[in-house]
């Protein structure tokens, strides 16, 4: 049996409002699943994630109409947004997120240290310096054994002699006086004398007494200059205390002092007294 024309126009107007229901209650919930997802597409770094959303099927709706009385279309409310999360940061984004959303620490470029200037090139190596040792004069012993480059003339020998009186008292004092000459050294000097009565005089040349006075000499060696000594006139006082006959001597030396010299020379004097009572 058919219903009545009325209850078909009821029915059908509570399938439009309960299919007009379904449609907007679908598009709120997609529009919250989006809004939902969207702090998370912000956080997320590199996650390689698509968002899609995915087609509903249209499904029947299943409502109870009742068999009498009038239902008036009501209009909705707007749909509740879902709320933010706290702290989140407010962003415009299109509805739809398609690739990834990746976010890249930014690249610092450090600067490049200046290069170092290279160190200036090693001057080129020229010939070794010659260094020759002057052997010539010199206590070195690098330059070989001694000589006398040239030769020295032949050396010359002293002469004079001592002059006193042949006799004498004991008690008196005499006198002797010394005269000499060397050609080709100086000075001239007296340096041991012997009275012949157990008195005198000793001397010791600076070379004799100080062996480190004469450093050794190598290499060759310049005769020194000749220069002409004399002793002249010099005097001596001794006195004779006993009788007898003295043989008095004088020991007279040229350049005595000097170290190596191929001209000093030495020469004795004698002379011959009586001494009487």
């Amino acid at each position: 049996m058919r219903p009545p024309l009325g209850s078909r126009v009821v029915e059908q107007a509570q399938e439009f409002v309960d299919r007009r229901r379904l449609l907007i209650g679908l598009g709120v919930a997609v529009a919250v699943a989006l809004i939902a997802a969207i702090p998370g597409l912000l956080t997320s770094a590199g996650g390689g994630r698509s968002v899609r959303t995915a087609e509903f099927a249209p499904v029947a709706p299943t409502t109870t109409v009742p068999e009498t009385g009038f239902v008036s279309p009501v209009a909705l409310p707007p749909a509740a947004q879902a709320p933010s999360a706290p702290g989140a940061t407010t962003t415009t984004r299109p509805a739809l997120v398609l690739g990834r959303s990746i976010t890249r620490a930014p690249t610092t470029t450090t600067p490049k240290a200046a290069a170092k200037p290279a160190p200036p090139a090693p001057p080129s190596p020229g010939p070794s310096p010659t260094t020759t040792a002057p052997c010539r004069n010199s206590y070195d012993p690098a330059c070989g054994p001694f000589s006398w480059d040239p030769a020295p003339d032949p050396n010359q020998p002293i002469t004079g002699g001592v002059s006193g009186p042949p006799n004498a008292k004991a008690g008196e004092k005499v006198t002797f006086v010394v005269n000499a000459t060397d050609p080709d050294a100086t000075p001239l000097q007296e340096c041991n004398i012997d009275y012949g009565d157990g008195t005198g005089v000793h001397c010791d040349p600076r070379p004799v007494v100080d062996p480190s006075y004469c450093p050794k000499q190598y290499g060759p060696w310049t005769p020194p200059a000749k220069k002409q000594g004399d002793l002249k006139n010099s005097s001596w006082e001794h006195t004779f205390t006993a009788p007898g006959e003295y043989d008095v001597s004088f020991d007279i030396r040229s350049a005595m002092q000097e170290c190596n010299n191929p001209y000093a020379s030495q020469a004795v004097a004698h002379a011959r007294i009586v001494v009487t009572a």
